[in-house]
């Protein structure tokens, strides 16, 4: 059966926005804690968050904060990453905190990881963004080896050196929580094959080809590394009663976002899409990206990408981005996605 999560984006702002006041920063939190109740309450199956930092409107940087207090504020649903950068972290620390975050929720984590792409990042935490790669892998191991090895151990590698690794507690998930790996060139795509229990996904403008083509690469590696293939889908939309409605209330706001991705190279140029002017509503509305529309658009659109790519096992949605919408109205679409969407598409 498919599975839904619901993203509550820690974008709290407009990009370049002045740096928050504390109260604002703490009405924001609470405002990413009451999406996440709101997605438990009305049938999603899981809560992810992103990890950002060095931005001013990146307003909740770090996710594993965010995870224990969601966790706490949650009972159902599964908890997650998507994605988290191992390069930045003490991989040993990372592993602590992932195992006690999984414990606090009683085996309710999921670690959605990558590389990471984004050079402000690394600067920000000092750490040389040519490594991440090796730092990546090396991370894994180690991270895998602390929550299945009794007692002390010793690691010794290009980037991370430790005499005696002893962590504990363990998870509460034996041998260890699930492990997504975000990824979207090929080598990398083939590596979130081999050490991952599920490649998550996040294509923008791809054409259906290149995706169809990386979803064949991903399976084919996965099944030569002897795992089952299984996918995520990260899906931007608005539900409203028409389209005409949902493009006028996040598909504006919507298009900016692309902007910035484009900028930063997370949207290669196409013939369509070479300089950000070409994002436009009518460019997009053809491709049928972001999902926007009534609950009919939705279900149509849910069942193209499930029956397209061969089977999904997650949808992440995401409702809300940098500018918007306004909280009330984010509330308002997760209670109408569970009630008008969820249901319909899983029968």
């Amino acid at each position: 059966m498919i599975s839904f999560g619901y993203m509550p984006d820690t974008h709290g702002g407009p990009y370049q926005q002045p740096e928050p006041s504390p109260e604002r920063s703490a009405d924001f939190a609470e405002q990413l804690l009451l999406e996440s109740e709101q997605a438990e309450r009305h049938g999603f199956d899981g809560v992810f968050v992103p990890e950002r930092h060095a931005r001013t409107e990146c307003m909740f940087p770090s996710p594993l904060p965010l995870l224990a207090a969601i966790a706490a504020r949650t009972r159902r649903v599964r908890i997650g990453t998507d994605i988290l950068m191992p390069p930045l972290y003490n991989p040993v620390h990372l592993a602590q905190s992932v195992a006690l975050i999984d414990v606090l929720s009683r085996g309710r984590l999921t670690l959605g990881v990558g590389v990471g792409y984004h050079p402000d990042y690394f600067a920000h935490l000092g750490v040389p963004i040519k490594q991440r790669e090796g730092r990546f892998e090396e991370s894994l191991e180690i991270m895998n080896r602390a929550w299945t090895t009794e007692g002390p151990f010793a690691f010794h590698g290009k980037y991370y050196n430790f005499d005696a690794i002893h962590l504990t507690p363990k998870p509460y998930q034996r041998p260890r929580p699930p492990l997504w790996i975000g990824a979207f060139g090929p080598k990398s795509i083939a590596r979130a094959a081999r050490l991952g229990d599920l490649w998550t996904m996040a294509p923008f403008f791809d054409s259906l080809d290149r995706i169809k083509a990386q979803v064949d690469l991903y399976r084919e590696a996965a099944i030569k590394a002897g795992k089952t293939p299984r996918l995520a889908l990260l899906r931007d939309g608005w539900l409203a009663s028409s389209r005409e409605e949902a493009e006028q209330t996040f598909g504006k706001l919507w298009l900016e976002e692309c902007k910035f991705y484009f900028k930063w190279g997370m949207l290669a140029p196409t013939p369509e899409f070479s300089r950000a002017s070409d994002f436009t509503l009518d460019k997009i509305r053809p491709l049928g990206y972001p999902i926007m529309g009534n609950a009919a658009d939705w279900l149509e659109r849910l069942d193209f990408w499930n029956r397209e790519l061969g089977g999904i096992d997650w949808f992440v949605l995401r409702i809300r981005i940098p500018l918007g919408p306004a909280p009330e109205k984010v509330m308002e679409c997760i209670q109408r996605l569970g009630e008008e969407v969820l249901p319909r598409f899983r029968k």
